[in-house]
């Protein structure tokens, strides 16, 4: 008898233009959140019309598109839904019991108010973060509000969706962006289409793989090595805030020296700053930006306790 192939199965929904599955954080939510359904689903429990916050298991583009459907409602409460964005990576963030003043009072959080009667079971509600700052809403019947916020659309953001007031539970349907002719979709997590690969088809998948950890455990094997550490350096998110003329220079830098003239990051300022991992590469004001939006170093990338200014 002939061996039968060992097939595995793997999700096809995405092209090179499709969005990545989106759906709630699962490790940094309100005291009374739980969630369902894959990560897609989010409740709040009624004892209480705070601690309900919860946010994106992933950032959001610019432009892209969040739809919620509200699930259930409590009349014993006043108030709904708070949809917003912030810079601050979720675990990053000591949550507080309401979005609103809580943590808008910071400038690098922004939320909406959503009425009341456009939060009734089974509405949806479409937000998203516009190219020029501003943050808007529309709801099933077509009507939008659009409100500016403080945020920087150029940097990377998370979707922020506070459970509160009458609103006990939503689920995440998805997502869109509209690019030049055409739009992306996100994965529906729960229904994306499936196919199956054979065994001659793994196996080269998992040579290649263990070539680009061996690269990456040892970056000085070679240029492309080296290059592929760097380039996943700059996929951290960097990239955003770093001038184009000194892209070039970032990637020739060597993450083993223990001092910089430069802030890597601006390259504007000196690199006055020492991160908790030893490297001192950073200028005041990035030091505050990379410690908040992404919580690791920008050459090594080693997790952040603390920073703190140093002499030359």
């Amino acid at each position: 008898m002939t061996e039968e192939k060992k097939e595995k199965v793997e999700c096809v929904c995405h092209t090179r233009w499709s969005l990545k599955a989106i759906y709630f954080h699962s490790d940094v939510k309100g005291r009374l959140i739980t969630l369902s359904d894959g990560g897609r689903r989010v409740s709040r429990d009624e004892s209480s019309f705070c601690h309900g916050l919860t946010f994106s298991g992933r950032p959001v583009k610019t432009q892209e598109k969040l739809r919620l459907r509200v699930e259930r409602c409590d009349g014993d409460w006043h108030g709904a839904l708070r949809l917003g964005f912030t810079h601050v990576s979720p675990e990053q963030t000591t949550l507080p019991a309401l979005a609103i003043p809580d943590l808008t009072n910071s400038p690098l959080y922004a939320a909406v108010i959503v009425p009341e009667h456009i939060c009734r079971p089974g509405s949806e509600i479409e937000f998203m973060l516009k190219k020029n700052g501003s943050l808007r809403t529309r709801s099933s019947d077509g009507r939008t509000h659009t409100e500016q916020t403080t945020l920087n659309p150029k940097w990377p953001v998370w979707a922020m969706i506070d459970v509160y007031g009458q609103t006990t539970a939503v689920t995440m349907l998805g997502s869109k962006m509209k690019r030049w002719i055409f739009s992306s979709q996100s994965c529906p997590a729960l229904t994306h289409i499936k196919h199956t690969e054979d065994k001659e088809t793994q196996e080269k998948k998992k040579q290649m793989s263990m070539l680009e950890q061996r690269n990456l455990r040892n970056p000085h094997l070679d240029n492309t090595g080296e290059n592929q550490t760097r380039a996943r350096q700059l996929c951290y998110g960097l990239v955003h805030i770093i001038s184009p003329p000194k892209l070039f220079s970032f990637l020739a830098l060597d993450h083993e020296a223990p001092d910089c003239e430069e802030c890597v990051v601006c390259y504007s300022d000196v690199a006055n700053y020492c991160l908790s991992c030893g490297h001192k590469c950073v200028c005041t004001s990035c030091a505050m930006k990379v410690h908040m939006m992404f919580g690791t170093c920008p050459l090594c990338r080693q997790p952040l306790g603390s920073f703190q200014p140093y002499d030359h």
